[in-house]
């Protein structure tokens, strides 16, 4: 995939990826700024500021800004996580400038209206409610906080009701200045467009932003063993089982999604077969890994009826056990087969490039080619992921949470190692 890397003077970073036989374009800026950047008072504050931009500019109002999008021919769209947040469009080639136009009105003219941030903070705890009522979403949740309790990597993304009640427009608009600076910003423009127009854009636009301080050096917290038990009114109960994984940009990344899967990534994984299809136990049973700057999550996901808590956390901590002696040949090429599969099938739509484009340079510092991550999965061995499972699942370190009809702290601590 060719692409070519350019830096303004104020540090703002553009990644061009184009495609000339495509008829669409992706666009993005990527802002390192998320849930992991906020403090104790500031608790969901990047995600709060990601629901506002869409509420209307000092050139547009929020339907203008709708409408306009769907002249254009295209969708417009945005996420927070723990360490950054995305704003992106997707649209035709011909109109590529003009939705990345609307991307920088976004972010460098926000209205912050109180009548739209009053509804909006509605929205969100609405949308903090929702969460409250998955077991597998308040389970993963109070693992986090659990594990990490003295750090915002521990904390939601959506943050809490008493902080995201408190915010004003004042505050999300220091938030930006603070964190919106151009040297932690990534554009990202992939397929058809105009290079010239897409230039002159930027460089008049976000080239024109102060530099700020760079970026934040984040504390990496120890993981923390616990069991965290939340008794709630859920039809089934929800577990999570978390060991430490690996941190952003460790070189073991490709041992850790083969890894991954043959645990629990799909209907032919350790989890999957032996609690669901051998002994029916959970009706979902997964396995996922986070990586974070210095510090990652593999975590073990499953809900079934409480009647059988016992067997459920019983048989997950011995299959981990038994990953932890190692895979066999087998289970190694067929999960190497559908991660480089999914890898480079994944990366086929323009869409998908440029989202891969702006995590590349947000974590990486720099572009991961398609031939790269085949060669790594080609070069990857047995002995890679064996070594690998042996110091994840087998470091004695574990955390729990469990949400639902929930027991006595005793018998969980009988059956954890």
């Amino acid at each position: 995939m060719e692409f070519e890397k350019k830096v303004l003077d104020n540090g703002l970073c553009i990644i061009y990826l184009p495609i000339p036989e495509a008829h669409s374009a992706s666009v993005g800026i990527w802002v390192a700024a998320g849930s992991r950047h906020e403090t104790e008072k500031e608790q969901g504050i990047s995600h709060f500021i990601e629901h506002m931009l869409f509420k209307g500019t000092t050139n547009r109002t929020s339907r203008e800004i709708s409408e306009e999008m769907d002249f254009l021919g295209g969708g417009l769209n945005a996420y927070t996580s723990k360490e950054y947040t995305r704003y992106y469009a997707q649209t035709l080639s011909e109109n590529a400038v003009k939705a990345m136009d609307i991307l920088c009105d976004m972010i460098l003219n926000p209205l912050m209206d109180e009548d739209e941030m009053e509804r909006e903070r509605q929205v969100i705890l609405d949308e903090m409610a929702m969460y409250e009522d998955s077991g597998e979403d308040v389970a993963y949740e109070k693992l986090c906080a659990a594990i990490w309790p003295d750090s915002s990597l521990g904390r939601p993304i959506t943050g809490v009701a008493e902080t995201v009640s408190s915010f004003t427009a004042d505050d999300l608009r220091d938030y930006i200045r603070r964190h919106y600076t151009p040297e932690r910003m990534v554009a990202v423009i992939a397929g058809g467009y105009d290079r010239q127009g897409m230039d002159e854009l930027l460089e008049n636009t976000l080239g024109r932003l102060e530099r700020g301080t760079g970026n934040v050096e984040f504390e990496i917290p120890e993981f923390n063993p616990s069991i965290t038990l939340t008794k709630k009114k859920f039809e089934q109960t929800s577990l999570s089982i978390a060991v430490p994984g690996l941190a952003k940009g460790d070189p073991r990344k490709y041992a850790m999604m083969v890894l991954n899967f043959i645990v629990g990534g799909g209907a032919s994984s350790r989890l999957y077969q032996r609690l669901r299809e051998e002994l029916g136990l959970a009706y979902s049973v997964y396995s996922s890994h986070s990586a974070s700057t210095g510090t990652g999550l593999f975590t073990v996901t499953a809900s079934f009826s409480s009647d059988c808590q016992d067997q459920v956390l019983s048989e997950i901590n011995k299959l981990l056990d038994g990953v932890a002696e190692g895979v066999t040949a087998e289970e190694f090429e067929r999960a190497r087969a559908q991660i480089k599969a999914a890898n480079i099938m994944g990366l086929e739509t323009v869409a998908a490039k440029a989202a891969f484009a702006g995590h590349n340079e947000l974590f990486e510092g720099r572009q991961v080619t398609s031939g790269e991550i085949l060669e790594s999965l080609n070069n990857l061995t047995l002995s890679d992921v064996n070594k690998l499972a042996a110091e994840v699942f087998g470091s004695g370190k574990r955390a729990l949470s469990v949400a639902g009809n929930t027991k006595d702290l005793s018998f969980y601590e009988s059956l954890m190692p």
